[in-house]
C-alpha cells in the first residue's frame, strides 16, 4: 500500500466537558486533514473551539474534558494505516513519546508557557533529554543550536536566562526552539503571537516559514487573524461553536468566500484605501454560550441571510460547493455537489508559501 499524503486526518471529532452546568460541546463533529509538509489555518472567534481541537489531537485535555467520538489518524510513524491518537491512552508512555518527538505545541502564551524557575536552556534540555539518546553536554549544544536557529542573539548566554529576564518576542524563540528541538513531524501553532508588537510577529511568522521549509514539518496554524492566515496558509477551515462551517484553500476563501460567517468576518477588517469616513461592519450579536447553543445551524441568530423555519430547525452538513471548496450552510442546499460525512480533501497543489 502506498503511504498516504496526509499527516494527519481528523474525522467527526467531538471533545465534550462535562460541568456541573451540563455538557459543553467544544468541538462537535469537526473534520479535516493537513498534508505533509503543508499548513492548515484554523480560523474563527474566540470560543468556537479551535484550542480544544489542537489540545485534543495531542492528548492534552483534561478533565472534566474528554473526547467522546471521532478518529485522530496520524500516518507520522506509520504511513500506511497510521495511529488513531483517539485510541491512546493520554497518560501512557506511547502518548509522551509521541507529544514533542512527533507532534509539538506552540501554545498561546509565550509568557506563561515557560517554567519561571528554570532557566531557559534547562527548559529545552529536558525535551531534548526525554526524546533523544544523547548526554547533558549533547543536549546542551544542541539547546544552543535551537537558539541560534530562531535567531535568538547570543545564544549561548541566553540559555543561561530565566524567563522574566527575556522580552516577550525572545520568549516566543524560546518556545519556538523547544518545540522544534526535536524536529517533529508536525507543529500545532496556538495563536503565537497573540501577545506580540507587529515587527516582532512579522519577525517569527518569517522564522516558522523557514524552519518550516528546512525541516519539512507540516503546521496547524490556530488564529484568529485573517491576515495571518492569508501569509501562513495554504488550506483554511472556518471554525463557529465547534463545528467546522467553511473549508477550501486559501486562495478560494479569500476571493470566494461562502459562508455567511466568513463573509462577515471579511467585512469586519479594514482595507487598504478604505475611506476613513463611517464604521467597521461588525457581526452583529454575541458568539452563544457553548452551553447554550441555538437549535439549527448555531449561526442563525447573527445571520443575515437567515431562513425562518430551515436555518432554525434543521442542523446543515459540510457539503462541497464546488471543487475543493466546502460549505455547511442551506444557501448551497441546492448547489453542487452533495451531502458527505467523509472531511473534505486537502486540496491537489499548494497555493502560498506555506
Amino acid at each position: 500500500m502506498a503511504a498516504k499524503s496526509n499527516i494527519l486526518e481528523v474525522s467527526d471529532l467531538k471533545t465534550h466537558f462535562f460541568t456541573e452546568q451540563g455538557v459543553v460541546p467544544a468541538v462537535d463533529g469537526v473534520s479535516f486533514q493537513i498534508k505533509r509538509g503543508g499548513t492548515l489555518g484554523v480560523l474563527g472567534e474566540s470560543g468556537c473551539g479551535k484550542s480544544v481541537t489542537g489540545f485534543s489531537i495531542l492528548r492534552l485535555v483534561r478533565p472534566p474534558g474528554e473526547i467522546v467520538a471521532g478518529q485522530i489518524l496520524y500516518y507520522g510513524r506509520d504511513a500506511v494505516n497510521g495511529d488513531d491518537l483517539a485510541q491512546i491512552d493520554a497518560t501512557s508512555e506511547e502518548m509522551r513519546q509521541m507529544r514533542g518527538s512527533e507532534i509539538a505545541m506552540v501554545f498561546q502564551e509565550p509568557m506563561t508557557s515557560l517554567d519561571p524557575l528554570f532557566t531557559v536552556g534547562n527548559q529545552i534540555m529536558e525535551a531534548i533529554l526525554y526524546h533523544q539518546d544523547v548526554s547533558k553536554a549533547e543536549a546542551r549544544k544542541i539547546a544552543i543550536e535551537m537558539l541560534d536557529k530562531v535567531r535568538m542573539p547570543q545564544p549561548r548566554e541566553m540559555i543561561k536566562k530565566y524567563p522574566h529576564q527575556l522580552s516577550g518576542g525572545m520568549r516566543q524563540r524560546v518556545v519556538i526552539a523547544m518545540a522544534l528541538s526535536c524536529r517533529p513531524k508536525l507543529l500545532i501553532a496556538d495563536e503565537p503571537t497573540t501577545a506580540l508588537d507587529v515587527t516582532t510577529e512579522a519577525q517569527i511568522l518569517e522564522l516558522m516559514r523557514e524552519l518550516q521549509e528546512e525541516l519539512g514539518m507540516a503546521i496547524m496554524f490556530i488564529t484568529h487573524d485573517l491576515g495571518v492566515i492569508a501569509e501562513m496558509a495554504e488550506e483554511v477551515a472556518v471554525m463557529y461553536l465547534g463545528k467546522v462551517v467553511e473549508q477550501s484553500d486559501i486562495e478560494s476563501l479569500f476571493t470566494d468566500p461562502q459562508h455567511p460567517y466568513t463573509k462577515a468576518l471579511m467585512q469586519s477588517i479594514p482595507k487598504v484605501g478604505q475611506k476613513a469616513e463611517g464604521r467597521l461592519e461588525t457581526i452583529r450579536g454575541m458568539v452563544p454560550s457553548p452551553r447554550n447553543i441555538p437549535t439549527g445551524c448555531p449561526f442563525h441568530p447573527r445571520c443575515a441571510s437567515f431562513m425562518q423555519g430551515i436555518c432554525d430547525t434543521k442542523l446543515p452538513q459540510l457539503k462541497q460547493s464546488k471543487p475543493g471548496h466546502w460549505v455547511s450552510c442551506f444557501l448551497y442546499e441546492d448547489g453542487g455537489g452533495s451531502h458527505s460525512s467523509t472531511p473534505p480533501p486537502a486540496p491537489p497543489q499548494s497555493i502560498g508559501e506555506g
